[in-house]
This record gives C-alpha cells, sequence and structure tokens, in this order.
C-alpha cells in the first residue's frame, strides 16, 4: 500500500482526547488521511491504553471505554509488532547518540513503522524521534494540509 503513515503515542491521545490541546489540530490532521493508510506500531497502542487508563481524574478513562476508543478508532489501521531486527535497530540508534533509557522505545516505534512501509510518522514529540529514527522515515507533526 502506498503512502503509509506512522502515528506516534502523543497523535493517538491527542486524537480521543476532546481535551487535549493538541486535539482539533490531530483531528483536522488525521481527516484527510484514509483509515487504511494508517500503520500503528502495537507499543503505541498498549502505551495509549496505558496513558489513557492512568491519567488523573477527570481525564482518566476506564479500560473498557479506553479499549472501545482504540478499537473503534484505529480498526482500519495497520498495527504492525516490534521484532527482533528493530530492537537491534533501536538499541544502535540510542547507543550512537550516546542517550539512555526511554528514547529506545521511540527508535523502536520509528524502526517498526518504517519496516512496515510507513514514508512518515505524525508526532507531537519530534525532537524525540527525529534523532533515532531511521532515514527514511519523515519525522513531522501533525497538520491539515
Amino acid at each position: 500500500m502506498k503512502n503509509l503513515i506512522g502515528l506516534d503515542t502523543s497523535c493517538v491521545v491527542a486524537l480521543l482526547c476532546g481535551w487535549h490541546e493538541r486535539h482539533r489540530d490531530t483531528v483536522a490532521a488525521l481527516r484527510i488521511i484514509a483509515p487504511e493508510r494508517v500503520v500503528i506500531c502495537a507499543n503505541v497502542i498498549l502505551e495509549s491504553f496505558a496513558v489513557l487508563t492512568r491519567l488523573p481524574a477527570p481525564y482518566r478513562l476506564a479500560a473498557s471505554q479506553t479499549e472501545e476508543l482504540l478499537e473503534s478508532n484505529f480498526r482500519e489501521a495497520r498495527i504492525v509488532s516490534v521484532v527482533g531486527p528493530d530492537c537491534r535497530l533501536a538499541m544502535a540508534a540510542v547507543a550512537r547518540m550516546a542517550s539512555r533509557g526511554g528514547k529506545v522505545y521511540d527508535a523502536a516505534i520509528a524502526h517498526s513503522t518504517a519496516r512496515a512501509g510507513a514514508a512518515t510518522i505524525l508526532t507531537w514529540n519530534v525532537k524525540d524521534f527525529v534523532t533515532v529514527a531511521p532515514p527514511e522515515l519523515r519525522v513531522i507533526e501533525p497538520t491539515a494540509e
């Protein structure tokens, strides 16, 4: 499939939370993307579930509500897993930067998204992804253009 676009957790959470400061911008950007063109790393789905179910009150969602939101909004998306080579590439990317910690998760998401055929990943955390993404993956903020 051509023109696949990946999503990061920051976009998924902003999309699903009407109160989020980036909600309108994210909705506008994703409105012009056909659902079957969306690639989401399984780790993003799980991280989004974790974030949405542990937010402080009154924003916290019940697990059943979160499951339904994720399922209904991303039913047509291509969900991809992180595989062994993605892990190795992620660790190498972070090691080259002399970085550490959670940056490896961003790298794994970027590498699995690229492996799935996405040319672009949308994120509100560009600076976190751009340094660890493979060169063929464009890292940008969502725009409605």
